[in-house]
């Protein structure tokens, strides 16, 4: 976005899809659809991804934030650019993409994206693991949050992790890196599995 703008403007559907990057910015080939929708327009949505936390709401403050964070709205646009190392990959399960980066901008006031921010770095760092079951066995999912310096107004990084019961050994997981950046009340969110790749993204 442009950072000599208003810091208190507003942003449509249509104006954010126009500064998402090109699909190819993350690699020769890779392509994605863009979405554009408001967001959180399904609410309770979001803690449908925490409800394996075992944090008791009624205790805690876990889950008077997610309240608070399916509360916001605001325009939103989305994609997730994805690159095949062969053709035959995308109908295998065991294969995944060569390249899967998914960027969106959510458009705030300036106040909102700030609380946002705080909102999402509370969430993770009162739910830092929590199980659930598997069609094969249980898994468990290990959150992180931290703060980046010298990007955007502020931002965070967020990790996450799934350990399946029958995993051999937890070096071989892999881990998902999203960072969530404010510039003035805009969102800007950047997910890979690749931890600078997706600050240098961002």
């Amino acid at each position: 976005m442009d950072g000599t703008a208003d810091p208190e403007r507003v942003f449509s559907d249509a104006q954010l899809a126009k500064h998402l990057a090109l699909s190819e910015t993350f690699g020769k080939g890779a392509k994605g659809r863009v979405h554009e929708g408001e967001f959180n327009t399904d609410p309770g949505a979001r803690g449908l991804d925490w409800d394996g936390c075992e944090l008791d709401p009624e205790a805690q403050p876990w889950g008077r934030y997610m309240r608070e964070l399916d509360s916001y709205r605001g325009a939103s646009a989305r994609q997730t650019a994805v690159k095949w190392a062969k053709p035959e990959d995308k109908t295998d399960p065991y294969t995944g993409p060569e390249v899967e980066v998914t960027q969106s901008l959510i458009s705030l006031s300036t106040k909102d994206a700030k609380r946002y921010l705080e909102l999402q770095r509370d969430i993770y760092t009162y739910c830092p693991a929590f199980g659930y079951n598997l069609e094969t066995g249980t898994a468990t999912e290990y959150n992180e949050v931290e703060r980046l310096e010298g990007v955007g107004d502020a931002a965070l990084l967020e990790s996450t992790e799934v350990v399946q019961d029958l995993m051999e050994s937890k070096s071989d997981v892999p881990r998902f890196y999203t960072v969530e950046a404010r510039v003035g009340g805009v969102i800007i969110r950047v997910g890979e599995g690749d931890r600078k790749e997706a600050i240098a993204w961002a």
